[in-house]
């Protein structure tokens, strides 16, 4: 059984002297209720889709939201002449498991939203809006209000909506405080200007754009990696470790000012590393050559890497080695990419180029 927040159930409140056999299975239709009720009755302005980050603008409104069993939302396609809604969907994994342990949860809010949103930001698109699906044992208030603060600043930083989502109490299915989480995102892209290999040609320079860390990807290696430690891992690697997901609402902006001659595809970098997403967005017959020195790897996260495995190379298509996108750039606009992603706070690093290449995309290492 589900405590929607899409629509309330208040058949409990009915007789409360009456006994509640659901409640006696482990369902709280009431906890669910106050929970939807904290939803509705705070942050109401972050959650309309009015108001974003600096620079980044909005793509439409909620006409009605969070409330009833589904949400209405009005894009704004006056500015698109080819206008294309995109779609992406993702979850947070095993840091979800981390986040637990350390009760570090409004960044896991952050993670949730980044991994949806930043797929979007590859094809150049803006996030319209947002929905969530949130899935535990025992619903615990608190422990719902630290997630949801988390993918509610998140939606407000990205300027998009969060139009509804799903609260599901499923005792037996998850144990105790255990929860997973889900989000889904549809955004708008111009279909004359969408990033892509369709624009990828050899001489193409490679760029990294910085993490914030390990993002959402290979926990359960980072995990298996911690438990040797029994315990002993100091704080603040914790701390670095569980570092939410870094948003990418800049890339609109840039593509704004570049256009598809200045800036060509985007890499998100997730599960299977460089070397298994990078090849998604470039054109078969070419290769990416990248030099692994020139790569934003955070010191800690090198030390870490290195103090657990003989070799980088060993775990390269586990984790993004401190490039969370890589960004193809036509060789005669890198001064103008360079000089676009300082201004709108990007830290970007030449690592490579792409070249000829036989067969399926792929990528090299170069030492």
């Amino acid at each position: 059984m589900k405590t929607s927040r899409k629509s309330k159930n208040t058949s409990s409140r009915s007789n409360a002297a009456r006994r509640d056999p659901y409640r006696d299975a482990g369902v709280n239709i009431e906890a669910g209720d106050a929970v939807v009720d904290w939803l509705l009755n705070t942050g109401k302005s972050k959650t309309s889709g009015s108001r974003g980050a600096k620079g980044v603008r909005r793509v439409g409104e909620i006409v009605s939201g969070i409330g009833g069993f589904a949400g209405l939302f009005r894009p704004e396609f006056k500015r698109c002449k080819d206008p294309l809604l995109v779609a992406s969907t993702d979850g947070v994994g095993t840091k979800l498991l981390l986040g637990l342990e350390h009760n570090a949860l409004e960044g896991l809010g952050q993670d949730l939203v980044a991994m949806c949103a930043n797929d979007l930001y590859t094809i150049g698109a803006r996030p319209m809006f947002f929905l969530d699906y949130y899935a535990t044992g025992k619903l615990d208030p608190k422990q719902f209000r630290s997630v949801l603060t988390g993918i509610r600043n998140s939606c407000n930083t990205c300027s998009m909506a969060l139009l509804g989502g799903e609260t599901a109490e499923l005792p037996g299915l998850y144990e105790g405080k255990h929860f997973d989480l889900a989000g889904f995102v549809v955004g708008l892209v111009d279909g004359r200007n969408h990033l892509g290999p369709q624009h990828v040609k050899a001489g193409d320079i490679l760029y990294a754009v910085e993490s914030s860390g390990f993002h959402s990807n290979g926990y359960s290696l980072i995990r298996k990696w911690l438990s040797r430690g029994k315990g002993r891992t100091p704080k603040s690697l914790i701390s670095r470790i569980l570092a939410p997901t870094r948003l990418y609402p800049e890339i609109p902006q840039l593509l704004d000012e570049l256009g598809t001659k200045g800036f060509h595809a985007l890499a998100n970098i997730t599960g299977g590393g460089i070397s298994g997403n990078l090849p998604r967005v470039l054109p078969n017959g070419t290769t990416a050559s990248i030099v692994p020195a020139l790569l934003p790897t955070q010191k800690w996260m090198r030390e870490f890497i290195d103090a657990n495995t003989d070799s980088w190379r060993d775990v390269e298509h586990v984790f993004n080695l401190g490039a969370g996108m890589i960004a193809v750039v036509p060789k005669s606009g890198t001064a103008r990419f360079e000089r676009a992603a300082h201004n709108v706070g990007l830290a970007v690093h030449a690592i490579g180029d792409v070249r000829k290449g036989r067969g399926e995309a792929k990528v090299v290492y170069n030492d």
